[in-house]
């Protein structure tokens, strides 16, 4: 669809992007959501294409089932004893154990090194296959275990979250990495300013990247260079069956972790047929996001925007 960054909503400031979200995520007839794009000067041939992108996302809203999608995560800090988290894991009926650094999936958490991490007593807690209720009720025992104990993170650590794509087929998938690199932005507006833009080294920008010829998964790991240090890790296809998104910063606290697993998962259910018309900037236009996500991403952003001003005005 051609870009008129110049047409704005009806809404004062919003772009021509936000306001065709605004419009097909309104609860109005597919013949309503027309005339309004109509309204914004656009052409029969983009009007036809939005809504081949969007399949009325707003009626499917219902099917996001959350249990039939696995994950897991990789959480980097430091500051604690394995002996410890096995312990206080243990008593909240975790499996964890101690490991040399491996790539094998288990059916325990393990804990194991990383050269990666800066800091005293630093380790990365693994999760096994987690999957539903269950899965997000393990996730938290583990984040409250670590948090019990004293772990910390700087900025050296990041969060890792696989999602399992062991079932999706090349069409899916490269619909999943477009999207996040259209969805870049806005996600980069609720990270730390170390996981922004080009930042880190261990998880660069898809920004860079064409994938308008790639057909396979294969594709898309060729495309990046095989490289799995970018913020969408394709390489970890090939080795797990998974989709690694590698840009959050580090953290053990379970609130922050659990909402970027859902944000991930609600983002591979939309991926299935959808794929977004343009480039979105901010987490307003995000349309597969409910109100109340929307909020909380947005007060993330400003907490971190915030936070690098005050950096900002430290230094001057």
């Amino acid at each position: 669809m051609a870009q008129r960054n110049d047409i704005q909503g009806f809404n004062s400031g919003k772009s021509l992007n936000e306001t065709i979200n605004d419009v097909m995520n309104s609860k109005t007839s597919r013949t309503s959501k027309r005339n309004e794009l109509i309204k914004l000067g656009l052409r029969a041939g983009d009007i036809q294409y939005i809504f081949s992108q969007y399949h009325e996302t707003v009626e499917r809203k219902g099917a996001f089932d959350f249990s039939k999608i696995t994950f897991g995560v990789e959480i980097e800090c430091y500051n604690f004893m394995r002996e410890s988290l096995i312990e206080v894991g243990g008593a909240k009926n975790l499996n964890i154990v101690s490991r040399e650094y491996t790539h094998q999936h288990t059916n325990y958490f393990k804990i194991v090194s990383d050269s990666s991490i800066h800091g005293e007593n630093s380790n990365e807690v693994v999760s096994p296959v987690l999957k539903g209720k269950k899965g997000l009720s393990d996730l938290e025992k583990i984040c409250n275990s670590l948090e019990e104990i004293g772990a910390k993170v700087n900025r050296s650590c990041g969060l890792h979250v696989h999602i399992g794509a062991a079932n999706m087929s090349d069409e899916h998938y490269i619909r999943l990495v477009r999207n996040y690199q259209k969805l870049e932005m806005a996600i980069d507006s609720f990270m730390a300013d170390s996981r922004r833009g080009d930042n880190s080294r261990w998880c660069k920008t898809l920004l860079n990247h064409n994938f308008d010829s790639c057909r396979t998964k294969a594709d898309i790991a060729r495309q990046l260079d095989y490289d799995r240090y970018h913020k969408v890790n394709a390489e970890s296809y090939s080795r797990h069956r998974t989709i690694e998104f590698r840009q959050h910063q580090g953290t053990t606290n379970y609130e922050k972790i659990s909402r970027w697993v859902m944000f991930l998962a609600k983002l591979v259910e939309y991926s299935y047929k959808n794929e977004l018309p343009g480039m979105m900037q901010t987490i307003e236009s995000i349309p597969f996001l409910t109100d109340e996500e929307k909020s909380y991403f947005i007060s993330r952003r400003e907490q971190f925007d915030a936070a690098i001003a005050n950096s900002y005005r430290a230094a001057l």
